[in-house]
């Protein structure tokens, strides 16, 4: 045990609800919890209710575990828990351009994004618009979001006419954030394709690892290329980073050129295995 949540009210009914709001605000990131199973616990009709016996837990295990049995209806407007993640990885980044409330005068264009959030991955893509606010796109739907507020612990933002606060922990493509009382665990896997495929095929993209401007192009269309050949040099932050491929095999396509900036995650040369 690493901690132990205790509530009091004038009766059993303010306690119990004292107890679930508690439970709802509770920050514990890197370390597994029951958190998700106790608020689905406490509420429980029958629990609730009093009526709770040492044989609640078998009796009500299907319930308990997958914890949708008794959720509330979703809330109208409320983004997807991938989009989210999508969101305060993108916001959040070291490399990413400094976040500013308001509108923007600068070019926007989709940024493509892999999230992978408890053990489900997802493919997004990220666009700023004119208006300083952010739309995710997973190829079905569409969430948009503002930014109110960016701190080293929280972010404060909208959806639609509902403001909330999320509060986050990241570290390198890692980053757990708690939301509506549950904790998510999330991986920024938009690089990881390349870097594996050596061993699991990849897709044959590299990708931009971070917004910068490209200052050379080391391969050309139709070239053979080993794995691990570089193959392009962003600037970044007054570094050079050097790209390099992830696969055997020929270049099929340049998407950058010299000179060009371009956003992280943004495809720059693709590569057909063989």
């Amino acid at each position: 045990m690493i901690a132990k949540l205790v509530a009091s009210g004038s009766n059993r009914e303010e306690a119990r609800s004292r107890l679930i709001c508690g439970l709802e605000q509770t920050v514990a990131f890197g370390v597994t919890t029951n958190q998700a199973f106790l608020m689905a616990c406490l509420r429980h009709p029958v629990f609730a209710k009093g009526e709770a016996t040492t044989g609640f837990i078998g009796s009500h295990r299907d319930a308990l575990v997958i914890g949708d049995h008794h959720e509330e209806a979703p809330v109208e407007g409320v983004a997807s828990e991938a989009a989210l993640a999508a969101l305060l990885l993108h916001a959040t980044h070291p490399h990413a351009r400094g976040w500013r409330s308001g509108r923007t005068l600068a070019a926007t264009f989709p940024i493509p994004l892999r999230v992978e959030i408890n053990r489900s991955v997802h493919d997004v893509e990220l666009l700023r618009d004119r208006e300083g606010g952010y739309r995710i796109s997973d190829g079905e739907r569409d969430y948009r979001f503002g930014i109110e507020a960016i701190d080293a612990e929280a972010v404060r933002f909208r959806n639609g006419v509902v403001i909330e606060r999320t509060e986050y922990w990241r570290d390198g493509n890692r980053l757990w954030f708690l939301h509506r009382g549950a904790t998510h665990s999330v991986r920024d896997l938009t690089l990881a394709a390349p870097e594996s495929a050596a061993a699991g095929g990849g897709d044959g993209k590299v990708r931009a690892a971070m917004n910068g401007r490209v200052v050379a192009v080391l391969v050309k269309q139709g070239e053979r290329i080993t794995a691990g050949q570089a193959v392009m040099t962003l600037e970044a932050m007054k570094m050079e980073h050097v790209h390099r491929a992830g696969i055997a095999g020929t270049v099929s396509a340049i998407d950058v050129a010299e000179g060009e900036q371009v956003a992280m995650g943004k495809v720059v040369v693709e590569i057909e295995a063989g």
